[in-house]
């Protein structure tokens, strides 16, 4: 696809996620997520349960919400 990492967002909140968090150009952690997530993203996002990953992609994308 030729997307590099600085084109790439990430949102994560599980060990399984750190890789990916840390490869990412801009990488968000779940408040909610393992403690240790917030070590390899750039930002930290809103619990799930707040829509979270929803928030931020509206920013992203300069939606009205």
């Amino acid at each position: 696809l030729g997307i590099t990492a600085e084109e790439s967002v990430a949102f994560g909140d599980n060990p399984n996620d750190f890789p990916m968090l840390a490869w990412a150009g801009r990488s968000w952690a779940m408040e909610d997520g393992h403690p240790d997530a917030k070590l390899h993203a750039n930002f930290v996002a809103a619990p799930h349960t707040d829509d979270g990953v929803a928030m931020e992609i509206e920013k992203l994308l300069e939606l009205p919400e």
